[in-house]
């Protein structure tokens, strides 16, 4: 009975363990699903407007990359602690030349300065020492040099990464490119709906435009991952360490590329600066004066043809002469 009841137990855990994970999974796609392009179809036809729809994304390969980590420390005094900063600096950009890395693409901004006290010495308002927090960033062409450049930041006791943040220098080309590639998707499915029927003589169109840039930091999604399975370790049985194990991951999120009409640079590996665009363009058709014209013969003709009757008192119907 014991063991029947053990291992419904066993069961149980296992189903639990499943259920949270479902949980977690659920919750992280609603999440994802944040990214999602809009779900609008792309061509919409009535028998007077047409609705297109033209999406087009553009993965851009870097220029280059601002690499940011913070540090602090502390001096005895404001010129030990400047001192401190100038040499470490110095020294600093010394060995990170061989990186390619210029002078003018490190900068230091010192984000506090603050005063260290002893409050348990009562005769003296006197600072202790100063602790200074200061954050360093590096200009560096390629994300291939971050491993180099940590390396050489680790030996420098500079430990902290705050963000690696790239940049595109000049966006304008990019936006050419997309532009010239809506026009020639849109005038296709212009053609596709001339080519089913949909006459663009005479009309108003309309035109209205979506466009977003996305930064690989800004689709980092984090998802809470836990192991449906125990597993087991080297130390005594009788241990209170946890057999659950619980990992954080980072998982980088593209948008979704088939939502999109046409999408540069899909082979690209690695983080890539993405420009979106959406270009919405409806037409509504005016009808024309000979279509004027017939649809009033039409509506005449209609009343002309129609026949009306009414009942005398004898009870029988008599015909009404238009």
């Amino acid at each position: 009975m014991k063991s029947a009841y053990a291992g419904c137990w066993i069961l149980f855990s296992l189903l639990t363990l499943g259920l949270q994970s479902q949980v977690i999974n659920e919750s992280y796609n609603k999440k994802k699903n944040l990214f999602q392009l809009p779900p609008e179809n792309d061509i919409v036809v009535t028998p007077t407007s047409v609705q297109i729809n033209v999406k087009v994304i553009y993965n851009a390969k870097p220029d280059g990359y601002l690499i940011t980590y913070t540090q602090s420390y502390i001096g005895r005094n404001i010129q030990e602690v400047e001192q401190k900063t100038n040499q470490k600096m110095d020294s600093l950009a010394g060995n990170v030349k061989k990186l390619g890395i210029k002078e003018t693409d490190v900068i230091i901004d010192v984000l506090s300065l603050d005063p260290i006290f002893d409050f348990m010495k009562n005769d003296s308002i006197e600072p202790l020492g100063y602790k200074v927090t200061q954050n360093i960033t590096f200009n560096i062409r390629s994300i291939s040099m971050m491993r180099e450049l940590t390396t050489i930041c680790l030996s420098f006791a500079i430990r902290d990464l705050v963000n690696a943040q790239p940049y595109v220098k000049n966006s304008k080309p990019i936006y050419d490119s997309i532009s010239m590639r809506t026009i020639e998707l849109l005038n296709m499915k212009k053609k596709l709906c001339s080519d089913a029927g949909f006459s663009f003589a005479k009309g108003n169109p309309t035109i209205s435009k979506y466009k977003e840039v996305l930064y690989p930091s800004e689709r980092y999604l984090t998802a809470l991952v836990k192991n449906a399975s125990l597993f087991k370790h080297h130390l005594s049985q009788n241990s209170t360490i946890s057999l659950e194990r619980q990992v954080d991951v980072e998982n980088y999120y593209d948008l979704n590329l088939k939502d999109a009409d046409f999408v540069f640079n899909a082979n690209l590996t690695g983080p890539v600066v993405q420009f979106y665009s959406c270009f919405n363009y409806g037409f509504i058709r005016t009808d024309t004066e000979e279509e004027m014209r017939k649809k009033i013969k039409e509506e005449l003709e209609q009343k002309q043809n129609k026949t009306f009757y009414i009942l005398d008192k004898n009870g029988n119907l008599k015909k009404v002469e238009m």
